[in-house]
């Protein structure tokens, strides 16, 4: 009696193309499928095992190297995610991209839609393979992040596969992906980031703050722009959301937020503040500073230019309860000194401070909090000094 015996490993697919498909398969299906890309970077390890080797030979051909490299160094802190995604930690706010691989070898689905992956025959990951190299440093040490190798192993993960097609069909899916993939800018995703502190403080102001506009109260979330980086000359908002939040990290932190503004902010960065209190108190403050100058707001001053907003916000730390910075500030005394400030984009009060002067003689406030934040601070601190002096008009 003869038996037929399925090579490989079963896997059922929904074909897209004719050549293309998706599915989802097991971490331990896909980790036993797709070595580790880290381990094929490895000498030592390709010397002894030929199998490594002829895998590592195609995976050349159509992905980027992983070690001395951002994306090899983005590796642990996508493994942490996960991690963390899988104990649980995030909630239903978490998500990893199918991998999207490539099989050398024909599929043949059947009608049935299952399709058997062949054991030995390499299988590439075109796009996704830093997920990949941070699936494997899970399971390689699932101790060391709090997780179970068999609920690891059983844990199903999305996927894309493409077969029956060449290898530079498959470098051609690379170069696409990475090419038309536009990576988001640093500040927009951080003021995306509801796990961010400074994101946290910016939603805060945007839930209990009302601004005047025309005679009626509005809420002033209408007024700030969270999709984009920078506000074009004909979009109805008065600032983007990462300025908001840069104001809200500076008036937390003070100077030294300047350089924070650019960088995640976790509740153990507050130090000895007390998140609460941090978060009510800076939101209150901010709220305050929004609704007392709304009217240069809206018009789109100079006030609302990043590096002048997160200036400012340093100059409201000294109004917090926590500051160490002399002389301390009241609200009010803050207020005073904002308002003898002309906020008008005019050359003769912002050139040198906050803004340049342009190839075509205009003026640009372009940059970011790093640029001239500390300038900003210091002139509205300091009105008789040479900087404070111009931004008065005097």
């Amino acid at each position: 009696m003869t038996f037929g015996v399925l090579e490989g490993v079963p896997i059922r697919l929904m074909p897209f193309r004719q050549y293309a498909a998706v599915g989802v398969m097991t971490w331990g299906t896909l980790l036993t499928l797709v070595p580790d890309p880290v381990r094929e970077e490895n000498a030592t390890a390709l010397r002894s095992d030929r199998k490594l080797r002829e895998h590592a030979e195609l995976r050349s051909e159509v992905q980027r190297l992983l070690k001395g490299t951002a994306k090899g160094k983005n590796v642990k802190p996508y493994a942490a995610y996960i991690a963390a995604g899988l104990r649980g930690e995030l909630d239903k706010a978490w998500s990893s991209p199918p991998i999207c691989l490539w099989s050398s070898r024909p599929l043949e689905p059947g009608p049935d839609g299952v399709a058997s992956l062949p054991l030995g025959v390499p299988i590439v990951a075109i796009d996704g393979e830093t997920q990949v190299a941070a699936m494997h440093a899970i399971m390689n040490d699932p101790a060391a992040f709090d997780l179970d190798e068999a609920t690891i192993g059983r844990t199903p993960v999305a996927f894309e596969i493409y077969w029956d097609i060449t290898t530079s069909d498959a470098r051609q899916i690379f170069h696409d992906r990475n090419l038309f993939g536009v990576s988001v800018a640093k500040t927009l995703a951080l003021s995306m980031d509801q796990r961010d502190f400074g994101t946290t403080i910016a939603q805060r102001v945007l839930s209990i703050t009302e601004v005047s506009v025309g005679g009626k109260s509005e809420s002033f979330s209408h007024f700030v722009n969270s999709r984009k980086r920078q506000l074009g000359q004909s979009d109805p908002e008065w600032m983007t959301l990462s300025g908001l939040r840069s104001l809200c990290v500076t008036v937390l932190f003070g100077k030294p937020g300047i350089e924070a503004t650019s960088g995640t902010i976790e509740k153990s960065d507050l130090a000895d503040i007390e998140p609460q209190i941090a978060l009510n108190e800076v939101s209150s403050t901010v709220s305050s500073l929004v609704r007392a100058f709304s009217d240069d707001l809206a018009t789109r001053s100079a006030l609302t230019a990043p590096a002048i907003l997160a200036g400012v916000g340093a100059a409201a730390h000294r109004t917090t309860s926590w500051t160490r910075e002399q002389p301390r500030l009241t609200s009010d005394q803050l207020h005073s000194l904002l308002r003898q400030v002309r906020w008008e984009r005019e050359e003769k009060y912002w050139e040198g401070v906050a803004a340049k002067r342009t190839a075509s003689g205009g003026l640009s406030f372009a940059g970011g909090a790093k640029d001239s934040g500390h300038r900003v601070c210091d002139a509205v601190l300091n009105p008789d000094s040479d900087l404070g002096k111009r931004i008065r008009g005097r």
